[in-house]
């Protein structure tokens, strides 16, 4: 069952769709509405359960929540959007891609990539959802706004929106971000622009990764921000919204 997201809506122009990524919320986008919204419309929504959106029951798919984007387009009466996702809203954005390719003018990769979880990665999800259900989320996730950003600020206000979010969504994301699927062909086979933008310093991102990404992906435009971590638009928006506005929509 889909759900019916909460949204912010800035600026005009073409419609560009901002998915938040693990466990945050809309507002980590708010850095890039100053360089975006003359040019775009743009839309922020909260994923389910996150942020003011409403959560369902478990289990949560990366395909129901793609599906829940599906349903604010057809709301919104945007019969195509650039879709730009972090993170989790990466493959999000990816399933999107495969399942409705027809409403889309471009896609972004942001600190995100399409491969599926490795069997330790799968592991280590389950170990946090023991974790959650056993002490709960912001004692589970105490360390994690340091993964995320090396900028002190940027920690606080992430861990603020971490520690407000509900374990039953922090669990449904870990289960869903476990069982996706590889979407690699969808940046294979796509004809709308592409791009993936990452940090050099991104710890979630592995340089193995990130070169894959550089080297198998041809078609798709990448780019890697020197001293950017897993946060590129709350530590360098200026530069991850010059990178959006230059793909060739």
């Amino acid at each position: 069952m889909s759900i019916d997201l909460f949204y912010e809506k800035h600026g005009s122009g073409m419609p560009m769709l901002l998915v938040h990524g693990f466990p945050l919320d809309h507002t980590i986008w708010h850095p890039v509405l100053p360089f975006l919204q003359s040019k775009y419309e743009v839309i922020l929504p909260d994923l389910r359960g996150y942020g003011n959106s409403p959560t369902c029951p478990l289990p949560f798919t990366i395909t129901a929540m793609a599906e829940d984007l599906l349903l604010l387009l057809d709301k919104l009466q945007l019969p195509q959007i650039l879709l730009v996702g972090q993170s989790m809203g990466g493959y999000i954005a990816l399933e999107f891609a495969r399942l409705f390719p027809q409403r889309l003018l471009g896609l972004a990769l942001v600190a995100s990539h399409p491969y599926p979880d490795s069997p330790s990665k799968k592991a280590q999800r389950m170990k946090t959802i023991e974790s959650v259900q056993q002490i709960g989320v912001p004692k589970t996730f105490v360390d994690f706004p340091q993964k995320l950003s090396h900028i002190p600020i940027i920690q606080d206000a992430t861990r603020l929106i971490i520690n407000d979010t509900d374990p039953v969504t922090v669990i449904g994301s870990l289960q869903a971000m476990a069982t996706r699927r590889d979407n690699s062909a969808v940046l294979h086979q796509t004809d709308f622009p592409t791009a993936v933008i990452v940090g050099r310093d991104d710890q979630f991102i592995s340089d193995e990764i990130r070169n894959k990404l550089e080297t198998e992906f041809t078609d798709t435009k990448f780019t890697a921000i020197s001293g950017a971590s897993h946060m590129l638009m709350m530590e360098f928006p200026c530069e991850l919204s010059e990178s959006l506005v230059e793909l060739p929509y």
